[in-house]
């Protein structure tokens, strides 16, 4: 039997694929089979479902059909006889399965044809995952708007429902555009209000996730309304004051303006706490007077309301006579608090001012009640300490005595308080140790624990000794490493005090390499200057040999400050000459590194101008926290170009190649200049040295200054440090304080240049060649 087999898989209506198939297998021996003809197997897929066709065989003794299927391609499982039907459906079949289909046609003697072409079919897996919410916020909040954001794990739409409760009461328009970063805005909201929100995202299986309950609260609007101003009252009128009352509707600061018609004239002392009751005192009136005033209050918002006219007449003169005081006694004393008693001859007020000086500083409640026997109680003092008092007492006429000076002592409490711990410090570091020490508020033992973490795990053997200043040597420690530690210290009575963890670094081992010199530069070239710069693996020393000849015969000043970046300039030049030239740096260690020869061109004359600008002048500094506020003028030269600022921390700078560069600074001339330099430790003085130069590249003398950044413990700073006019002579350090003998050798050199300067026609101006090194 041979036979054809056509079939078509269709999905949704549409054809995928058709095939015919002639098997080439012959099952009778000798006998010619009819021609089978299988077609249209349809493949309709519904949830793990199948339905296949075929067209009948046309031969008398065909007896049925044979469906083979497997998840293999040509391997199937046992086939099903499905009788003499050209069609059969199969059902369970696995989502996220292919699955492989062929037919066969037997005859009445069990004679078997071929497999049909093989025909496949793959079902897709079913998402059923609603999208993952996450970071769920409310930004750009507003009176009347907020956005919210959220993002999912997998691309899908974008709403918010929002109200004031969670039942919701609004939502925005879905957005169907499937995204995993969400945004939308909510508008229209009310100011001042808490809306509940929760978001919704349905992925393209629609697959809904819904948000937990998430709240913002909308801004208030800018307060633009004065205070309400009710309840205005005057009490206590006597002949030289009275007592002014009301209130308003929001808290507002509290004033009087009053005088004796309604251009009143005096105001009462502002009272700055914001309150809604507010009452004042009017005092030195005149007796039997109407007085006119009326009321200020001022919001928050600084919306200031004013009342109406008010009048009161204050009284006639009466009582002038003050109460006596007498028997004033002290009882009752404990450690915290005291009873003072005392009498008068006349129905009076209660007051006790107390402190530990005879500026007192406090005072108990006031006994309002005008009475004859007075006691007061002053409560919160501290234990052993001897306090000053004096009574006060006022009559109903406000007459009031105040008794002389008073004392009395606590008494003590049993020590429960640790020593406080302070100024931890670790100095005198080495490769392998360092010495920590601390103080405390009250003597006590001393104890370091460390090691390389904060689990320690070395101690310092224990001074029992007790001492307010604190000292021990950690010793055996590995160079180059970070050492944890923290100090413990015990008072006499047994309280103990434990710092917080500190750490240092002990130092490398001894260095005996020297640094390293790379980009060596020589710019701004003239006929009589030249800048060099270079650069150094490790803080060094900068120097610069020169001369027309390899033999060099002439050098710059050495600048002893360590620094990685090198400019120095070789002034006093000879134009149009080859000069030869070499570097050298030394690190800290006396390492000293030198470069090969190497030379440079001066250039040509041009103008011929020796001679520099003048200085500037005013040349001011300021300390503050952590930096220093520099100040000065340019000077008149046309030509000028800037001013060249270094510095150092142990003395003045020598010269313009001395100590760190704070920069070069231009302006135009005779301009107000202001620089600020920060990131500088507080409590210390820094040197400076200002040098103008013109664009021939001539240097002036140089002007000094120094000043003395805040210290953070004490919270106070130097004054500011100014010039003696016109830029002609030394500026003495900021805060009025004199160089310190360290400074000799900068104050010889600012003697040579003055001397100069005077010769020089009684102005300012220094050739430039005295500064060339």
């Amino acid at each position: 039997m041979n036979s054809i087999l056509s079939y078509a898989i269709k999905s949704s209506s549409m054809v995928l694929s058709h095939i015919r198939l002639w098997p080439s297998k012959k099952i009778k021996p000798g006998w010619t089979l009819a021609l089978i003809i299988l077609s249209t197997l349809n493949t309709l897929a519904f949830a793990e479902n199948a339905t296949l066709t075929w067209n009948p065989n046309t031969e008398s003794d065909l007896s049925g059909y044979k469906v083979y299927y497997g998840t293999s391609s040509g391997s199937y499982g046992l086939p099903i006889d499905v009788g003499d039907t050209t069609t059969h459906s199969l059902s369970g079949l696995g989502s996220g399965t292919t699955y492989y289909f062929a037919v066969t046609a037997y005859d009445t003697s069990g004679n078997e044809s071929g497999f049909s072409s093989e025909v496949n079919k793959s079902f897709p897996s079913t998402d059923t995952t609603a999208p993952v919410i996450s970071g769920t916020a409310a930004g750009s909040i507003t009176t009347s708007s907020a956005n919210i954001s959220w993002t999912t794990d997998e691309a899908s739409d974008t709403q918010i429902q929002y109200g004031t409760s969670t039942s919701y009461d609004s939502s925005t328009t879905a957005d169907s555009t499937l995204l995993t970063s969400h945004n939308g805005t909510l508008s229209g909201l009310s100011a001042s209000t808490l809306y509940h929100y929760r978001v919704l995202s349905r992925d393209a299986a629609g697959n809904l996730a819904t948000s937990g309950d998430n709240t913002f609260t909308t801004l208030t609007p800018p307060d633009t309304t004065p205070p309400a101003i009710s309840g205005i009252t005057s009490t206590s009128v006597s002949a030289t004051g009275a007592t002014i009352s009301w209130t308003t509707d929001e808290a507002s600061d509290t004033r009087i303006e009053y005088g004796t018609t309604t251009s009143y004239g005096a105001l009462s002392s502002l009272d700055s706490n914001l309150l809604t009751s507010h009452s004042q005192n009017l005092n030195g009136l005149l007796a039997s007077t109407t007085y006119h005033y009326r009321v200020l209050s001022r919001d928050a918002a600084n919306n200031l309301a004013s009342s109406g006219d008010n009048t009161f007449t204050t009284q006639s003169p009466a009582d002038t006579t003050e109460p006596v005081i007498s028997g004033i006694a002290v009882s009752n004393i404990n450690a915290s608090s005291a009873v003072v008693t005392w009498t008068t001859n006349e129905g009076a007020t209660s007051t006790v001012e107390y402190g530990t000086t005879t500026a007192y500083g406090s005072s108990s409640s006031i006994g309002t009640t005008y009475v004859g026997s007075h006691s007061r109680t002053l409560s919160g003092l501290s234990d052993a300490t001897t306090y000053q008092y004096r009574v006060v007492s006022t009559d109903a006429a406000g007459n009031t005595a105040i008794s002389g000076n008073n004392s009395f002592t606590t008494t003590s409490n049993p020590d429960s308080t640790a020593p406080v711990i302070s100024t931890v410090t670790a100095s005198n570091i080495s490769s392998t140790g360092a010495i920590i020490t601390w103080t405390t508020d009250e003597a006590a033992t001393s104890k370091v624990e460390y090691g390389i973490t904060n689990a320690y795990g070395s101690t310092t053997t224990i001074s029992n000794t007790l001492v307010t200043s604190h000292s021990q040597t950690l010793s055996g420690l590995s160079p180059a490493t970070t050492i944890h530690y923290r100090v413990t210290s015990q008072d006499g009575t047994g309280n103990t005090a434990m710092s917080g963890d500190k750490t240092f670094t002990t130092g490398v081992a001894s260095d005996n390499t020297g640094p390293v010199i790379s980009s060596v530069t020589v710019q701004n070239i003239s006929a009589s200057n030249a800048t060099l710069t270079w650069t150094t693996d490790e803080p060094a020393t900068s120097q610069i040999e020169f001369g027309p000849s390899a033999s060099y015969g002439a050098s710059t000043t050495k600048n002893e400050t360590l620094q990685m970046s090198h400019n120095q300039i070789i002034t006093g030049l000879t134009e149009n000459t080859s000069y030869h030239f070499r570097v050298k740096s030394t690190d800290g260690s006396g390492n000293l590194s030198t470069t090969s020869d190497a030379s440079f061109q001066t250039a040509a004359a041009e103008t011929g101008d020796t001679t520099p600008p003048g200085d500037i002048q005013s040349f001011t500094a300021v300390g503050g926290s952590r930096q220093v506020a520099l100040s000065w003028i340019n000077p008149e030269d046309s030509d000028f170009v800037g001013v060249r600022i270094r510095y150092r921390t142990d003395r003045f700078p020598t010269d313009i190649n001395d100590g760190q560069l704070l920069g070069d600074i231009s302006g135009a001339p005779s301009a107000g200049i202001s620089t600020t330099h920060t990131g500088l430790a507080d409590g210390s003085t820094y040197f400076y040295l200002a040098a103008s130069y013109d664009d021939s590249g001539n240097f002036q003398s140089t002007v000094f200054v120094s000043a003395i950044t805040k210290n953070a413990a004490s919270n106070t700073t130097s004054g500011a440090a100014t010039s003696g006019g016109g830029g002609c002579g030394m500026i003495r350090p900021g805060g009025g304080d004199p160089p310190t003998p360290g400074d000799a050798a900068a104050m010889l050199s600012l003697i040579g240049v003055l001397i100069f300067v005077w010769l020089k026609k009684g102005v300012c101006r220094l050739n430039a060649s005295i500064f060339k090194t």
